[in-house]
């Protein structure tokens, strides 16, 4: 019979000659006492440890896969189980800052997921029927724009579709910001403050230009 390696043979003699209820306090005694020497000895020898390990998983993949599939099938299995490792598994990357230098909380990872999949809800509309994508898109174009560059516009939105930039719920607001961008480019005249100088000249202003008497001055 093989003995668990936190018994040895002179201990499971002992154990032998004792009654059951003092058995069991010697059999919970010797294990605490194997887990203690156990974590001591990693917490010294914890570097070398995990080098060791590395270097047997990377030696039997196969084994690894195997077991790691067994352990996962068992998990999801029982669901207050796998409900369990899946709130255990976010917490863990919410620490290790896998969400982000903020650490962002489960719900606003859940949420950061639910924007990235209407992202791509929208390219892959874009992509298998980009007329009906251009419809969509043309039901939000203002009607004052003409025909040319409403085509501007749409191609501009279509751009940033491509590119996996706007969520199916938001359509509209990325297309008034590509109407923004489009009349923007056509903007000529800005708002200019009359204390402000002429270039090349020595500080005048178009304050000065104006007349003295003018009644609003």
């Amino acid at each position: 019979m093989r003995l668990p390696e936190w018994l040895k043979k002179a201990d499971f003699d002992r154990l032998q000659q004792m009654d059951q209820e003092e058995a069991l306090t010697e059999i919970e005694r010797l294990k605490s006492l194997h887990r203690s020497k156990r974590r001591a000895y990693y917490a010294a020898n914890r570097e070398r440890k995990r080098a060791t390990n590395k270097q047997w998983r990377e030696k039997n993949k196969k084994k690894v896969r195997k077991y790691a599939k067994r352990v996962m099938e068992r998990i999801y299995a029982d669901p207050e189980r796998h409900a369990a490792h899946k709130a255990a598994d976010i917490e863990r990357k919410r620490k290790q800052g896998v969400y982000g230098i903020d650490r962002t909380t489960p719900e606003k990872h859940n949420a950061k997921q639910k924007r990235y999949r209407l992202r791509c809800k929208t390219k892959l509309l874009a992509q298998s029927d980009p007329s009906a994508m251009r419809k969509l898109i043309r039901v939000h174009v203002p009607g004052y724009l003409m025909s040319a560059a409403q085509m501007d516009v749409i191609n501009s939105v279509m751009v940033q579709i491509l590119d996996r930039k706007v969520p199916f719920n938001d359509l509209a607001a990325w297309v008034k910001k590509a109407v923004t961008e489009y009349n923007r480019q056509f903007d000529h005249f800005k708002n200019v403050s009359i204390d402000a100088p002429f270039a090349g000249t020595d500080g005048l202003t178009r304050a000065d230009l104006i007349d003295s008497e003018a009644f609003h001055f």
